[in-house]
């Protein structure tokens, strides 16, 4: 029998407040009002499902204890710019590196797939390495940054090993999202020319990261939650969603084409005489990432589909159109990067 999943519509409101948070954030020209902006971000999703009456029994302890250490690190760097101290610890707590990436792994089974969507979408790792490494505060030696820049290496590939054994389609598809995250952090630290070069792979990753979440929220929508096997075979009857899914994908991971890659073929420049096995990790790990991509690719839209198993239906128009747009403009800003880097 097919199923089916009562998926909740946008909400307009909360959905603009986060939007206003995290450009806030990025924005944001004094450590009060970056923390306010990073606090929202951080508290959104856990306090969201409580608000709204999901969450059930115990708060999420270990949810709550990790956005509230996040948050504490980050407002003790605000007040105390010139502590190198708290910016490092600010950084890779909020930055998720290996072991604070369990920290998001207690705070996404208690957020809604949008929430937590969000959070990774905002990326309040490199939002605190733009104020840390600002001119403005704290310059950090280069010994610090290449020791930072190997411990987010290693959060990458955690990560990518993360992504190579979920079941759940939406789990990898966030665990290679958070790899990419740890290298646009590690990379930011790097110099002052990877720094630049991240907004590109900021931008990349969240262009590809959104298209594969609006697929993966479609396809729940309208066939039900699904564990990757080999014999989903959804191409069957979503040939146009499988043929997305694969482009976008294949942009998100840093394969030739798109912003990523050109933005992860600076920082291995960069680090390859400065740090060659930091070079190296950033290689295997956006190898991985592309090879755990696949992996996902293939436990939901390959092989010979079960008999009954999912329904055949349309995609929505809409959905179709924005995601098209979305691969279309990472493709543009891959063959003309100089348009996102900052001058």
């Amino acid at each position: 029998m097919s199923r089916s999943l009562q998926v909740p519509g946008i909400d307009v409101a909360r959905t603009a407040l986060a939007v206003a948070a995290a450009s806030v954030m990025w924005t944001a020209s004094d450590h009060v009002t970056f923390s306010v902006g990073l606090a929202v971000c951080l508290a959104a999703p856990v306090v969201e499902p409580r608000l709204l009456g999901a969450g059930s029994g115990r708060p999420p302890i270990r949810s709550l204890a990790f956005s509230v250490l996040a948050i504490a690190a980050a407002v003790a760097f605000g007040f105390a710019p010139q502590s190198a101290a708290c910016a490092i610890a600010a950084l890779v707590i909020v930055g998720a590196a290996f072991p604070f990436h369990l920290g998001y792994e207690a705070v996404r089974p208690h957020a809604g797939v949008r929430a937590f969507s969000l959070l990774l979408l905002s990326q309040p790792g490199l939002a605190l390495a733009v104020q840390i490494l600002n001119p403005q505060t704290v310059t950090l030696d280069v010994a610090t940054r290449a020791s930072l820049t190997s411990w987010f290496v290693l959060t990458a590939l955690v990560q990518t090993g993360l992504a190579l054994v979920r079941t759940e389609p939406v789990r990898a598809v966030f665990a290679i999202a958070m790899s990419q995250s740890a290298l646009l952090v590690g990379g930011a630290l790097a110099s002052d020319h990877g720094f630049a070069s991240e907004y590109l792979m900021l931008a990349g990753s969240d262009l590809g990261l959104l298209a594969l979440a609006i697929l993966a929220g479609d396809l729940l929508r309208r066939h039900g939650p699904m564990q990757l096997r080999p014999d989903n075979g959804l191409a069957t009857i979503e040939p146009r969603a499988s043929q997305l899914f694969l482009v976008a994908g294949w942009l998100f991971a840093g394969l030739p084409g798109g912003i990523v890659f050109f933005a992860e073929d600076v920082i291995f420049h960069l680090l390859v005489e400065r740090s060659p096995w930091n070079a190296t990790g950033i290689v295997f790990a956006s190898v991985l990432n592309a090879v755990a991509f696949y992996r996902v690719y293939l436990g939901v839209f390959s092989g010979r589909m079960r008999p009954a198993a999912f329904s055949p239906s349309a995609m929505p128009r809409l959905v179709e159109v924005t995601v098209v747009a979305l691969i279309l403009a990472t493709v543009v800003f891959g063959c003309l990067p100089q348009w996102m880097t900052p001058h």
